[in-house]
């Protein structure tokens, strides 16, 4: 490429010079910039150099704010090339650059910044850029934001976005700063604001011709990257970020994900619509259901009653009822006549026998019989007499057995009877015994209670293991529920403590002389107001004292083991040092042996539990259980002993009881047997006396008969023909009742028949009539109590139970009937419930009367074409799928590494047209496959899914060809972890620089730039971006970039000045205007390779302004 040497710097000299170049940059307000601010920029190289903090990346910036997207951080340098992250409160930012912030200030805990402008008043703030090109036109873009007073974010600003077809002072916009830069204002200078930044981006873009194709963010980003000095260590990691966007094999991809969502949409749809084909198809049968249970309701509305001669029900009864009592009037009529011939029979027979039995006792009385019949009848009556008195006699001896006694005569029986009144007579004994029983029973209900309350204080020992008594245990466990304390944070003070084993004879005096401080609560003082405020409501049965006392405290106290403190031992807790302390200071006893050594110590203690204190002193309460230990193992065994106690006297008490019971019993027995006594009289059980007595008559009984044998069978005789007279006598009468039963029971049908006869026939003439359906229903019902071939007055009485069983079964019936309705209802209301709610639709209710015809459409539709369609169009969208979207997706990947490959030439001609390194080499950019077997696998299974899916013949083959697929799919998800491997091509290449020769020979190979030199590195980073810049702005194909500036921070201060001006040199060879920064120590290799310099200054009041070294004339680059 032949470059010549112009205003604008070195150009291809076969440009037509369509090429727009940074002219002029304007500042007002803008950071250390105060006020207005020119710089003229060379259309070649232009060098801002300065001190750090100067004020070289603070005009970077400007740059930045005016051009760039909000996404661009500023101060590139500074911030160590950040990108891609919106601005944040811990960079630059349009509000403190517009003020011009210098630091922060703490002042009582409030971070205030210092700035040059806007404390506590309205401020404003622009930024301007001129390009031109090399016809002279120009155009100019114009960022400026008003600052009120209390704005804190961008969003607070008023925002002017303006361009104009000319140059523009920036200093005009002052008076319509004054008006918030409101448009009409900013309209008179002449300028075209934009409302959005997308209309004003998109006017930068088409006006400077930035980006191919119309896509200049991309290219505006790259500016962005370079400007900010990106560190990427390859050149692959380099070529792929700068120059290769996104491959349309992702979007290629992200149509197939589509499609496939699309076909997976489709698929629950059908499924969707199988399901509310299974969901709804059993409404069917619910509705006829329904409609049956209706029809049975309405059979047993039509037919009435049985009770009512008007209903249906009614009439049919009459008429099976009328049926019947005319078979049992022809029964009646025949029994009837039977039973009164049976009658005059039985009454003949009958007044014969009387007259026979009559003669024959007449015949008697004249042969001597009333002698022998009042001996039978004494006879009689003292064998009556005798049963009685054998049971009085029984009882009194079972009695007598009791008492050891007997009564064999009168006079004996008379003497037991005053003994009997006289003992029942005797109160004393009867209140002994009882009084005797009760002491006993007392006493061992005592024992057992005593019992058991031990055997519960052992086990509330077990659980607790200390040896506090246990109502003062339950009061502090619910304080400490109230208060929200565990057990550990209030310890009573006996826990605390333990008596030395060589000191335990003393344990019974310590108790006593702790007193109620053993049994006190420990609390942390931390915990003292709100444990004070818990527990005020808490009521206790047992009064606690707690004190608040300090934890933590260090344990340097020294106790002597003369005295009370120092012959316990104590456990380790918070409280031990506080506990110390205060035994020691007033509880410090002087433990003596005798009471006569008490007077010579202040304080003193003997074994038995005398204290004194000065003059005062006390004694007693020996007996006491001990509070005192870490462990309550004595009080166990103390425990064991008395309950082991408490058992053998309860023991002992239970047979005293025993005795006293057996001992109460006896004399009740006793008492009972004289009861019975003293209520008796001799005659009551003297039974010799009526054996003898009824022997006496039996002998007169046998004289009579031994003397006139006739009178023993005319006595027989006499009884046989008594009993056979009763006997006929019986006969006769149950003949007559039985006729008198039959005529009654005749009478009473007759009546009856004709009745329902009439009831029957006046039902009939009034029009009244059973329909054949309700005879059918009505004979079923009654086909199982019709009595079968029983007699017709059984049949009826079966008829007429039958009617109200029947009743009942129509009733039932009709319950069923109901309970299916809403049984088929509710089921109905729980399908539509239960499909509405799973698919919501506003036009379905869920009613089950009202809604049904809605949902039985639903259904209709549903098997009629709604679910064939759908399963239509899932076969038509999985081969549509197949056929095309995967096959393009295959062909895709393919195609696109071929254009990555492709786009390589125009950049590889631009290399070849720069020197690089020297006159005698060139770059060139290699490409070369990158093979996985991931990779591989993956392309293999896009096929292998594709002629899956072209085989599936059935339903199941489709649905497991789909499954296969959506495995396939996952995989290629923006999401998926594998996505970038398998669909970005940018993943399936390797690129790298090579180093030519002027015969096109290999000389080197340039990988990794992080193994170069700065300056190598400087250089190699410059030819591959500068050319992947140019591909970017769309002038890949033309001989120079329409748009020319790139601003460069501190990116050129890493080599000498051989490799910095070739670095610029590969800059300018690709047409580029340069405007580089660097720092005052960084600038030496650079000012050799530029066209003009700045110097940037910074006042001691943190003031900026550039000050050219090399200065650019007025009108150059017009």
């Amino acid at each position: 490429m032949t470059m010549i040497d112009t205003l604008f710097g070195l150009i291809p000299q076969a440009s037509r010079g369509e090429q727009w170049v940074a002219r002029d940059l304007q500042l007002i307000n803008w950071g250390g910039y105060d006020g207005h601010h020119r710089v003229r920029l060379s259309p070649g190289a232009t060098l801002l150099c300065g001190e750090s903090g100067s004020g070289k990346s603070t005009l970077m910036d400007s740059y930045i704010a005016l051009i760039m997207p909000h996404t661009m951080p500023f101060n590139g340098a500074s911030n160590g090339g950040i990108v891609g992250r919106p601005r944040g409160k811990d960079q630059r930012n349009i509000v403190s650059y517009a003020r011009g912030k210098i630091d922060e200030s703490r002042t009582a805990g409030e971070t205030k910044a210092r700035v040059l402008r806007g404390d506590g008043r309205d401020t404003w703030s622009a930024i301007a850029m001129t390009w031109v090109d090399q016809t002279g036109k120009t155009f100019t873009a114009v960022r400026a934001w008003y600052v009120p007073s209390a704005a804190r974010s961008v969003d607070d600003l008023v925002q002017l976005r303006a361009t104009c077809d000319n140059t523009f002072d920036l200093r005009m916009l002052e008076q319509a700063s004054k008006n918030r830069l409101a448009d009409q204002a900013v309209k008179a200078l002449g300028l075209r604001p934009h409302n959005t930044d997308k209309e004003y981006v998109a006017r930068l873009h088409t006006a400077l011709g930035i980006g191919a194709a119309g896509d200049g963010n991309k290219a505006v980003a790259l500016l962005g990257r370079i400007q900010a000095g990106q560190q990427i260590t390859t050149v692959d990691a380099l070529y792929k970020t700068m120059v290769l966007e996104e491959p349309s094999t992702l979007a290629t991809a992200d149509e197939v994900v589509k499609q496939f969502d699309e076909l997976s949409n489709t698929r629950i749809q059908m499924q969707t619509a199988q399901q509310q084909v299974n969901a709804l198809s059993p409404i069917r049968g619910h509705r006829r259901a329904i409609c049956d249970a209706n029809e049975q309701i309405q059979m047993i509305d039509d037919i009435g009653t049985f009770n009512a001669p008007s209903s249906t029900a009614g009439l049919w009864c009459l008429g099976k009822r009328v049926e019947l009592l005319e078979a049992v009037r022809a029964d009646l009529e025949t029994r009837r006549n039977s039973a009164k011939s049976e009658f005059e029979s039985a009454s003949v027979v009958a007044e014969a026998a009387v007259a026979e039995r009559d003669a024959v006792k007449e015949t008697l009385r004249v042969s001597g019989g009333d002698r022998l019949a009042n001996a039978l009848r004494e006879h009689e009556a003292a064998e009556r007499r005798l049963g009685p008195i054998r049971q009085a006699r029984s009882r009194l001896d079972n009695h007598l057995k009791v008492l050891g006694r007997t009564a064999a005569d009168k006079d004996e029986f008379a003497a037991l009877v005053e003994q009997a009144r006289s003992m029942l007579a005797d109160e004393k004994a009867r209140e002994s015994a009882r009084d005797e029983f009760a002491d006993a029973r007392s006493h061992v209900k005592d024992l057992e209670k005593r019992l058991t309350a031990m055997g519960a204080e052992r086990k509330t020992a077990l659980a607790h293991r200390n040896n506090i008594p246990n109502d003062l245990q339950q009061a502090r466990a619910e304080l400490a529920e109230a208060a929200g304390l565990t057990l550990e944070q209030m310890p009573f003070v006996a826990e605390l403590i333990e008596v030395r084993t060589e000191f335990e004879p003393w344990r019974e005096a310590f108790n006593l002389a702790l007193g109620g401080f053993a049994t006190r609560i420990l609390i942390d003082t931390a915990h003292l107001d709100n444990f004070r405020a818990k527990i005020n409501s808490v009521r206790t049965a047992r009064r606690i004292q707690f004190e608040g006392v300090p934890t933590g405290l260090r344990d340097q106290i020294s106790l002597n083991d003369r005295e009370l403190p120092g012959r316990l031992e104590y456990r380790n807790s918070p409280f031990t040092a506080w506990l110390k302390n205060e035994l020691a200071q007033r509880f410090r006893y002087v433990c003596v042996e005798s009471p006569r050594a008490l007077g010579h110590h202040s304080m003193a203690l003997t074994i038995s539990g005398q204290t004194s204190d000065g003059r005062r002193g006390a004694h007693g309460g020996q007996g006491r259980r001990n509070v005192l230990g870490f462990t309550n193992n004595r009080l166990l065994k103390l425990l064991d002993e008395q309950i082991n106690a408490l058992e053998e006297e309860t023991a002992g008490a239970a047979k005293r009881l025993e005795h006293a019971d057996a001992a109460l019993k006896s004399f009740e027995n006793h008492r009972l047997a004289y009861s019975v006594v003293a209520e008796l009289a001799w005659g009551q059980v003297d039974v010799d006396s009526v054996i003898a007595e009824r022997d006496r008559w039996a002998g007169i009984i046998d004289d009579v008969q031994s003397g006139n044998p006739e009178i023993s069978r005319l006595q027989d005789l006499a009884k046989k023909l008594d009993a056979k007279v009763k006997d006929l006598g019986g006969a006769r009468a149950r003949a007559e009742v039985k006729a008198q039963d039959t005529q009654n029971a005749f009478s009473l049908r007759d009546t009856e028949t004709e009745d329902t006869l009439q009831a029957l026939n006046d039902a009939v003439e009034s029009g009244q009539d059973v329909s054949e359906q309700h005879r059918d229903y009505l004979t079923e019902l009654f086909s199982t109590n019709d009595g079968g071939d029983a007699p017709p007055e059984k049949a009826l009485d079966w008829f007429d139970m039958a009617i109200s069983q029947v009743a009942k079964l129509i009733t039932a019936q009709r319950q069923t009937a109901e309970a299916a309705i809403s049984g088929a209802r509710r089921s109905l209301a729980i399908a539509f419930s239960s499909f509405v709610e799973r698919w919501p639709n506003p036009n379905l209710g869920t009613d089950p009367d009202a809604s049904y015809g809605d949902f039985e459409r639903v259904l209709d539709e549903l098997e009629a074409s709604q679910l064939h369609e759908l399963q239509e169009q899932w076969r038509d969208s999985l081969l549509k799928l197949s056929g095309n979207d995967l096959t393009s997706l295959d062909s895709e990947l393919n195609a696109a590494i071929r254009e990555i490959k492709d786009r390589i030439e125009p950049i590889n001609q631009i290399l070849a047209g720069l020197a690089f390194s020297d006159d005698d080499h060139r770059l060139r950019i290699d490409v070369r496959d990158s093979h996985t077997a991931v990779r591989a696998g993956f392309r293999n299974e896009l096929r292998a899914v594709r002629q899956t899916i072209d085989q599936a013949a059935g339903d199941t083959e489709r649905e497991q060809a789909y499954l296969r697929m959506s495995k396939v799919i996952n995989r290629i998800r923006r999401n998926a972890p594998d996505f970038g491997d398998l669909v970005d091509v940018r993943n399936h290449i390797r690129i790298s620089a090579e180093k030519l020769n002027a015969a096109d020979e290999h000389v080197a190979l340039y990988d990794h730039i992080g193994e170069k030199s700065g300056g190598e590195s400087q250089e190699l980073v410059a030819f591959i971006v500068g050319s992947a810049l140019r591909y970017q702005l769309g002038d890949g194909n033309a001989e120079r970039p329409r748009y020319a500036p790139v601003f460069l921070d501190e990116a050129l201060i890493k080599a000498d000045a051989r490799y910095t001006g070739r670095a610029i040199q590969a800059w300018r060879g690709l047409g580029f205007q340069l405007i580089v920064g660097a720092p005052n120590d960084k600038n030496s290799a650079i000012e050799p390779h530029v066209d003009a310099q700045y110097l940037i200054l910074k006042t001691a009041q943190s003031r900026s302004w550039a000050k050219p070294i090399v200065g650019v004339p007025e009108g150059e680059g017009q």
